[in-house]
């Protein structure tokens, strides 16, 4: 009975695979016009420092004189002549970019694209017949480490500002606010987009909340004036121990987008 099974499988993937093979050519030139499609969104002009940090954050390049330049191997170049240079690194680091605001957009599903999937699965059908590919891991890899390294920054830049802030304290003038609001709500966004794309990770909601309750949230910028220095002591203190907290839950995020198809029942407790 199994070895009949076997055989009707094999069968049926052979048929897939014949009837696949007319379908190719249309199949290739779908593929490039999806390939024209990335590059022309990656070299628009607003999208080319957006391309320098991916190349950065993907390891592919360094960051160049300006920011829509990058360095390699030593040598400083635009965007153009290093996808003459290193096509491949760049249809990589496009892709990548490419991906992650199909996802970023207003009303993307995050479903699967059976157009892509095709233009991938049909090439392979008619040269071996036999695999079936049911995802590109290292294009969904590239595109989490993307997503992970722009919530370090925006954690980053959170965690300095009201370091400084609270450090300031008590120095006689009141330091300003302004970059604590900014950057909280930068980093508010980023949490936002990841608990949008990933609807069953309860962690980046336990984090936003954090962000907006005591010790953090508005209540950080008030009631500093007239602290005695002991009582000012122990609100740095908790500040302080807050903010390692959203740092390591940030962190564990982070490196959870990295690593694509697994099932991270961290992120979901």
């Amino acid at each position: 009975m199994t070895g009949r099974r076997t055989a009707g499988r094999l069968l049926l993937a052979a048929g897939a695979c014949a009837a696949a093979v007319p379908l190719f050519p249309a199949a290739a030139f779908g593929a490039d016009k999806g390939k024209d499609a990335q590059v022309v969104f990656c070299l628009a002009s607003d999208q080319r420092p957006r391309l320098a940090d991916a190349a950065t954050a993907l390891g592919v390049a360094s960051a160049g004189t300006a920011r829509d330049r990058v360095s390699v191997s030593g040598r400083d170049m635009d965007l153009d002549a290093w996808r003459k240079a290193e096509p491949k690194a760049f249809d990589r680091v496009c892709s990548a970019l490419y991906a992650a605001s199909k996802e970023s957009a207003p009303g993307a599903s995050g479903g699967l694209n059976w157009v892509a999937l095709l233009t991938i699965l049909l090439p392979v059908a008619a040269g071996a017949g036999l695999t079936v590919l049911t995802t590109d891991w290292r294009s969904a890899r590239d595109v989490g480490r993307l997503r992970g390294d722009a919530l370090r920054r925006a954690t980053q830049a959170y965690v300095q500002a009201v370091s400084g802030y609270v450090g300031a304290q008590g120095g006689g003038a009141r330091p300003p606010a302004e970059a604590v609001t900014r950057t909280g709500g930068e980093l508010d966004a980023q949490l936002r987009q990841v608990e949008v794309l990933r609807r069953r990770w309860a962690a980046p909601g336990r984090l936003r909340a954090a962000l907006a309750d005591e010790p953090l949230g508005d209540s950080l910028t008030e009631g500093w004036p007239g602290l005695k220095a002991d009582e000012r002591e122990a609100r740095v203190h908790a500040v302080n121990a807050a903010l390692r907290s959203i740092q390591d839950g940030a962190e564990n995020v982070a490196r959870a987008l990295e690593l694509p198809g697994r099932p991270h029942r961290q992120m979901r407790a």
